[in-house]
């Protein structure tokens, strides 16, 4: 047992007693009765599950393209399960009961694998199999870069080798290329099995109704095998490029006798390169069949070469077109330095392969303040975190409708008309609510009468991602499938959009209330002129997406006299409750609607604002019908409604002197606020801000931004609000210095870093508190910086291809700002069992806001922890909230919470100090009596219950603990 374990576990051993393995046998269950042919109905699909092939043929010819399934795992790329196809579907055909499909089994030297196979089945199968394929770990581990092992522990091979055919950028089969793979397929008799190479298994060359029955890998006991692909993630990623090599050497004279080279994500589909093969058959393992080798791969491939859109940005629009191209070089040039030293021929180090022994696990202690409150401890709600039982807004156990909204999907053009008839007719469908349902105000976006809530007809489409209607029906799934018969007619689609910073620099296409200065632009200028040395450069600030896991929903609950209650996951519940009041046409009577918020997964940023659509669309549709409506974007949704961290074009001008130190610098930038203003305006201030950083810039440093409007989804708030964007610039700029007088970046960081106790930013600001210098020295000392670099230095010395990096930077960050004002919080006191209520006025995103607020209340009132309950955050409850963001919000509200705690202790004192007068005359007298006194009487000090219930009891005092 655990050394945790509790008693009633322990207890267990003495009702069982213990198992011997050696000496006794286990009863076998009876084996499973063989299954035998159901269907059953799932909304509008039905699924079959067949027991034989010949049901599974004569179920493919009756039904109407019937899709084969297994794990399913492939519905990511087909939405949910059951709207597969696009929702054509109506029927699918399960084959893991068919048993000519479900087996494994050795042949005349080859490994068969049936059709029902998972992934993992193989996988297996050919690590058990090592004595009889010479490269089974290899193929094995090849075949182990396929999605993640609980993945491939349902997903079948069979779907794989279709979904290729389509174009799907597979793992498996170049490894099944390289290792002479078959497969068989029947076609409408069920004993009439074909049987091919897996190279020819293309459309084309197989009748469009074969069905896989087998895959058959040859059992050879000799070869090399090797399998590389890079991508993104090592598990869940889509390769680059993969390849597979396999080759035959002669023992003797170390020539190759037999290869197979075969390419994957680079042309049409999965492909051997016969040049390739060509080019390695005959010849030894040197440079020269090295090279020719890839000019095979080349002159067979480049011709088809086929372009990721997935990888192009309007900001990149080459995506990684020309790093995909090389990366099939660099596989041969590995494959030849590792069937080198396998095969003796060169005794390739582990530093020149490029291999690294993993670093063994550490284990260390974190300390603690011992003091009560302080102690480390895991959010309040960590075990329904961890459980899954916590619940999101889309979670409320509300009755409900569900809606699913209708976007623009074009950048510009004018709305001529929208059909919603058919929409209406459909299956479950309660209404389609349009910009007419709207009973208050269309605006939705955070600076008034900028976005509106729906376009409507004869309105302009300034990006994509508006919501044009909400299809409401009784499931989300009927919602969702209505919502694509609605029919919108655009004109002028796309018509002089402006999707870039370089086209809106062209257009002038501007938000100029959103531009900012800092600096005496004249004076900076002078300063430059008279610099010893000038340089000028550019850099991009590339945006980022931003990817909450729980994207925006809201759940809209219709309530007296027309208001509404709305869950809504949110930063700014107050916010969202005014502009509710407007949508809902209840203007100076806004304490109708109240937004609650119980966690949000996620959000720093992205839930600031950017949900109030989404309430908005919920809280419409709710007034409408009169019930209970939730509205939650779905990943798609969320990425083309959504937009991100900002994106920016710069410009710099930089005077320094030889020995690094800065004179001065002019910088330009040009920010994408995407199609509103949203909170741009703000985060240009916060971009400005932070590119200064912590250095002196010769105390003469211009900066201008300008606020560039895109037809792009707008831009809002993500994680650190401008800080990492400014950053950037400054360590770029400070890195070209450093290049070009020829010392390291921390050399020239520390020769312009600024020093003191309360040193003047370029807005003349004092920079209270100032400690980065110390801070930088500090971490250089603790992280044992110097000694690092002479290890990084001696480990590129010796690795050829592996190379490691060291840096330390100094930043600085203003965060106080947002809440100048504070924050609000109620504290309540139960006295029936000295239990606590906490309301505040910040959002739970993850940040552990709740579990801080709750230790301020138990260590300032003297209660444990796990007597604070922290209420839901609640407009009617706290008032005028501030948005939950700029890093301080945890801080303000336990800062709420204590004052408010401290005014609770001063109405309690009076009662703690009669009890505690109480008790010690109580005790004095049973000293001097000579009386045996108990351990508990001995203490004075009265308990917290006692203490409340002194405060507030029935037929006693009657203090208000609020």
């Amino acid at each position: 047992f655990a050394k945790d374990a509790s008693a009633e576990c322990k207890s267990l051993a003495n009702e069982y007693k213990s198992f011997d393995a050696d000496n006794e046998k286990i009863a076998q269950m009876a084996p499973p009765s063989r299954p035998i042919s159901k269907v059953f109905e799932a909304g509008d699909v039905t699924w079959y599950a067949p027991t034989t092939l010949s049901e599974v043929i004569a179920l493919r010819n009756k039904l109407k393209r019937p899709p084969f399934v297994l794990g399913d795992t492939a519905k990511g790329m087909r939405q949910a399960a059951y709207e597969t196809f696009g929702g054509k579907a109506k029927a699918m055909i399960y084959l893991g009961n068919v048993d000519e499909l479900n087996f494994i089994e050795e042949s005349h030297h080859n490994l068969i694998f049936g059709a029902g196979m998972r992934v993992d089945d193989i996988v297996q199968a050919l690590k058990k199999r090592a004595d009889k394929l010479a490269y089974a770990n290899e193929l094995a581990a090849g075949l182990s870069t396929l999605a993640q092992r609980h993945v491939r522990g349902e997903a079948g091979w069979a779907g794989n080798l279709m979904l290729t055919r389509t174009g799907f950028p597979s793992d498996l089969v170049p490894c099944l290329l390289a290792v002479d793979a078959k497969v068989s397929f029947v076609t409408d008799n069920p004993h009439h099995e074909e049987t091919i190479n897996i190279e020819d298994f293309k459309q084309g060359h197989v009748p469009a109704n074969a069905l896989l029955t087998k895959l058959t890998i040859p059992l050879k006991t000799q070869g090399l095998f090797r399998y590389y692909r890079v991508a993104q993630r090592k598990w869940l990623a889509h390769a680059f490029v993969n390849a597979a090599f396999r080759i035959d050497v002669d023992p003797n004279t170390k020539k190759v006798t037999e290869a197979r080279v075969a390419i994957g994500v680079y042309g049409q589909g999965p492909k051997r390169s016969e040049a390739a093969e060509e080019a390695l058959v005959g010849s030894a393992l040197n440079t020269e069949s090295m090279l020719k080798t890839i000019r095979g791969i080349h002159s067979d491939l480049d011709v088809e070469f086929s372009s990721e859109a997935q990888y192009k940005s309007t900001d990149n629009p080459k995506g990684k077109d020309e790093y995909r191209k090389y990366l099939p070089d660099s596989y041969v040039f590995k494959f030849f330095q590792e069937a080198q030293r396998a095969l003796g021929i060169k005794a390739w180090g582990d530093s020149e392969l490029g291999l690294m022994k993993p670093l063994p696990l550490k284990r260390s202690t974190l300390k603690y303040e011992d003091r009560p409150g302080h102690e480390s401890r895991p959010q309040l709600s960590a075990p329904g975190l961890t459980t899954g039982a916590v619940k999101y807004t889309d979670d409320m156990p509300v009755p409900s409708l569900y809606g699913y909204p209708v976007v623009t999907t074009c950048a510009t053009g004018k709305i001529t008309r929208i059909d919603v008839g058919h929409a209406e007719c459909a299956d479950g469908v309660k209404a389609v609510i349009t910009a007419h349902d709207i009973p208050g105000v269309n605006d939705a976006g955070f600076a008034p009468g900028e976005e509106p809530l729906f376009l409507a007809e004869g309105m302009e489409i300034q990006a994509p991602g508006q919501q044009i209607c909400l299809v409401v029906a009784t499931t989300y799934r009927q919602a969702k499938k209505a919502a694509a018969l609605v029919k919108v007619d655009v004109s002028g689609s796309n018509v002089g959009a402006i999707l870039t910073i370089d086209d809106a620099i062209a257009k002038d296409s501007r938000f100029p209330d959103t531009d900012c200065e800092i600096g005496e632009k004249d004076q900076v200028e002078a300063a430059m002129k008279k610099g010893t040395n000038r340089v000028t450069g550019s850099t991009w600030v590339i945006g980022q997406h931003g990817f909450p896991m729980e994207k925006q929903a809201a759940c809209a609950i219709p309530e007296e006299r027309g208001g509404m209650t709305v869950w809504s996951a949110t930063q700014a519940p107050d916010f969202c409750r005014a502009k509710l009041a407007g949508i809902l046409g209840l203007h100076g009577k806004g304490a109708l609607v109240a937004v609650k918020c119980t966690r949000a997964g996620g959000g720093f940023g992205l839930k600031l604002s950017r949900n109030v659509p989404v309430a908005g669309a919920a809280a419409v549709a709710a007034h409408k019908v009169e019930e209970s409506v939730k509205v939650a974007y779905d990943t798609q949704m969320e990425h083309t409604c959504v937009g991100g961290r900002h994106n920016f074009k710069v410009k710099y001008e930089v005077a320094y002197k030889n020995d690094g130190t800065i004179e001065a610098c002019i910088v330009e930038a040009w920010g994408n606020a995407g199609y509103t203003h949203d909170f741009s305006g703000f985060l240009f201030l916060e971009f400005a801000e932070a590119v200064p950083s912590v250095y002196k810039w010769g105390n003469n440093f211009y900066l201008k931004v300008n606020g560039m409007k895109l037809n792009v989804p707008t831009n809002t708030a993500v994680r650190s609000f401008g800080n990492p964007q400014g950053m950037f610039v400054a360590e770029t700029i400070i890195e070209h210095v450093a290049s070009l007088v020829g010392k390291s970046a921390e050399e020239v960081r520390e020769k312009n870093m600024l020093h003191g106790q309360a040193p003047i930013t370029p807005w003349k600001q004092e920079m209270e508190f100032y400690n980065a210098d110390m801070l930088y020295e500090r971490v250089k000392s603790d992280a044992r910086y110097k000694a690092r670099c002479q290890e990084v230095e001696q480990f590129n010395q010796e690795h050829r291809w592996r190379k490691r990096g060291i840096s330390v930077v100094p930043l600085c960050y203003g965060h106080s700002y947002i809440y100048a004002a504070g924050s609000g919080a109620l504290v309540n006191i139960h006295s029936s069992d000295g239990s606590v209520t906490v309301y505040h006025g910040g959002c739970e995103i993850g940040q552990g806001i709740h579990v801080k607020v709750a230790q301020v209340v138990a260590m300032t009132l003297g209660c444990q922890v796990d007597s604070v309950k922290v209420g839901e955050t609640n407009t009617d409850v706290i008032p005028n909230m501030r948005f939950t963001g700029g890093s301080i919000t945890s801080e303000i509200c336990c800062e709420a919470a204590r004052r408010a705690c401290l005014e609770l202790n001063a109405t309690l004192e009076p009662h703690r100090q009669f009890l505690r007068k109480k008790k010690k005359a109580a005790l004095e007298e049973k000293k001097s009596k000579g009386e045996y006194i108990l351990p508990d009487e001995r203490e004075t000090e009265p308990t917290w219950t006692e203490v409340v219930s002194a405060a507030n009891a029935v037929l006693g005092h009657q203090e208000k603990l609020s």
